[in-house]
């Protein structure tokens, strides 16, 4: 038998609108590769573009029917109305999802700029997602620079003071052989005193479910990193 994976807690199934895996398909790939811990976390975008809006209590009930967690991936561009109800949901994986053409250093700046404003402004989740997302449209996927660090470190002191947790998002991996945030980023987690991790492997077809999560956990340990945090009723620190 394969070695069991933990947790993958960034999972797209149909309900989101790049995603055709249905929910059950997911459970069951889920059990066959021994992941502990699922939570599918489909889209709930609210902005200008791309908007994708859940009727929420359809979901809820989907997902109790299978006696999941009820997630979400929550992407807001900082501007639009924010309506949704974020307390209907058991992890709320806030996202920002934008970024401006061209993919640069300047842009990578303006992106932490507001990813910055939101967090300070705005409560309503439980971790963020893939930090420095925009190095995935990158022509070169090239890291966020050194100078930008301090922005970085600001939004890191935030989600620690405000107990949130960071994702460790395993999709790039296999791209460009580092997670979202990249492990520079990671150091400087840990050395703020962040502790709180989550891990996905933002799976939007079946065969990548639980992608990359095992050599995440491996990155984490190897930085010092002891626990990750898993939902059970209640979220708890396992230790890897």
């Amino acid at each position: 038998m394969r070695p069991g994976i933990i947790a993958d807690y960034h999972l797209h199934s149909n309900y989101s609108p790049d995603s055709e895996s249905r929910i059950e398909d997911i459970i069951r790939v889920s059990r066959e590769k021994n992941i502990e811990h699922i939570i599918i976390t489909d889209h709930y975008e609210i902005a200008d573009e791309h908007e994708n809006i859940l009727n929420v209590d359809e979901y809820r009930k989907k997902m109790e029917k299978y006696s999941l967690p009820v997630g979400v991936e929550l992407g807001w561009n900082g501007i639009k109305e924010l309506t949704v109800d974020t307390t209907k949901f058991d992890y709320v994986l806030f996202s920002h999802h934008y970024i401006e053409n061209p993919v640069n250093q300047t842009n990578y700046k303006r992106y932490l700029l507001r990813l910055l404003d939101i967090v300070n402004r705005f409560d309503g989740y439980h971790a963020l997602a893939h930090l420095d997302f925009p190095r995935r449209y990158h022509e070169y996927n090239e890291p966020f620079a050194k100078d930008l660090f301090d922005v970085i470190g600001e939004i890191l002191k935030t989600l620690i003071k405000n107990g949130k947790s960071l994702e460790l998002n395993t999709a790039t991996m296999s791209i460009y052989g580092e997670p979202n945030p990249s492990i520079e980023i990671l150091k400087l987690y840990k050395s703020l005193g962040g502790r709180n991790i989550t891990i996905g492997s933002d799976a939007h077809e079946l065969e990548d479910i639980g992608k990359g999560i095992n050599d995440g956990i491996e990155i984490l340990k190897k930085l010092g990193y002891n626990y990750i945090l898993v939902f059970d009723i209640e979220w708890k620190e396992v230790r890897i």
